[in-house]
């Protein structure tokens, strides 16, 4: 269908970025592999780019590795960390698409994208530990680290889910070494050449640390109800103070109290509640009546940053709020923190969702009730 529609569109170029073809490949390159093959068998000229790991912010596979340099000194070793790959720079992926979408004409054929040095896993640990000004890792043995075990692991410890994390996992168990044609063959190569590892991990992390103070977790939940925009919006607004937040008992009272006791605000709410204002032990960051949006950042004492937005807008005949909870490090004390609190934090937000909607849809049988009345 997609190839068919970009004949039909006048689609003159296909540029697509793959992963590469080992033998044996996982579930995750396959799929990727075979997007690549209906691209090349289609009418318009397609250029598919194989690439292994991308060293950029943002990317799920470099998050992957800089968590595992930062988080302990140690490195489990499984047998697949002494596989190696050809990672490349972000950069340079942009520059070979940039150079793709100039090309005087259309190329039709696969090829890699390959950085300057063939490295395995380890090693790759070892240079971004290197870069971050870290002590190097020390490799411990690990023969029953699986896959899933390991995603598991990184669902807890960094930013990447482990639903996300395990197809990565799964495709470290072969060399992930270029096999076509390089893609210099047709596209030019940036000026200087690719950059080397240790520039684009500096890059990668340089770029992620002017964004944030640390690691960034979040989680998001989105609750489908019949109740009315208004009365989902007004549930929201009413969060804190005697109407509570809608979620397990007692809980946000403890947490108020142990704040109070360690020299936090504990809780309290202003009367008029607006930007900068206070609801118990959250700061308000933005509210936009018109838009629906409120943001509010934890006042607690933690190591990290805590902060909470919350949506309501209309999808088709019904109602959608929308909450996402973002949690930014401090350090390996605010990794700890996040990893024994998060089967707790699961359940809290979870339950208040959960409860604001009961609560809204509630308040609109009531006010039904009272019409009719």
């Amino acid at each position: 269908m997609l190839e068919s529609a970009s004949a039909d569109a006048g689609v003159r170029q296909v540029v697509y970025v793959g992963g590469p073809r080992p033998d044996s490949p996982s579930s995750h390159f396959a799929s990727r592999a075979e997007v690549g093959d209906v691209l090349a068998a289609g009418t318009v000229p397609a250029l598919v780019l194989q690439a292994s790991m991308i060293i950029g912010a943002g990317s799920t596979s470099f998050e992957l590795l800089r968590s595992t340099a930062r988080l302990t000194p140690w490195v489990p070793m499984p047998s697949w960390m002494h596989n190696a790959s050809r990672p490349i720079a972000v950069g340079d992926v942009v520059h070979f698409l940039v150079a793709a979408a100039n090309l005087a004409e259309p190329v039709d054929g696969v090829f890699d994208l390959v950085g300057p040095e063939l490295i395995t896993y380890l090693e790759l640990v070892q240079r971004c530990a290197h870069v971050l000004r870290l002590p190097v890792r020390l490799p411990v043995p690990a023969p029953l680290w699986s896959h899933k075990l390991a995603a598991q692991v990184a669902g807890l410890v960094t930013p990447v889910s482990a639903a996300v994390a395990e197809p990565l996992f799964d495709s470290l168990d072969h060399d992930l070494t270029a096999t076509g044609r390089p893609a210099t063959k047709v596209l030019p190569s940036p000026s200087g050449g690719v950059t080397s590892i240790e520039n684009a991990i500096r890059a990668a992390t340089t770029s992620h640390s002017e964004d944030t103070d640390g690691e960034v977790y979040s989680e998001e939940r989105t609750v489908l109800t019949d109740a009315s925009p208004q009365d989902v919006w007004r549930t929201v607004n009413s969060l804190g103070g005697k109407d509570g937040w809608h979620t397990v008992p007692l809980v946000w009272t403890v947490c108020g109290a142990l704040d109070h006791l360690l020299g936090g605000i504990g809780l309290y709410r202003a009367p008029e509640v607006g930007a900068g204002d206070v609801i118990d032990f959250w700061t308000v960051v933005h509210r936009d009546y018109e838009a629906r949006h409120l943001v509010l950042r934890a006042d607690m004492k933690m190591p990290g940053h805590t902060e909470l937005d919350m949506r309501v807008d209309r999808e088709d005949e019904q109602t959608r709020y929308r909450q996402k909870v973002t949690f930014t490090v401090d350090g390996l004390l605010g990794q700890l923190y996040w990893m024994t609190q998060k089967p707790l934090h699961d359940i809290v937000f979870a339950t208040m969702a959960l409860g604001i909607v009961k609560a809204s849809a509630a308040h609109r049988l009531s006010a039904g009730a009272g019409r009719r009345r």
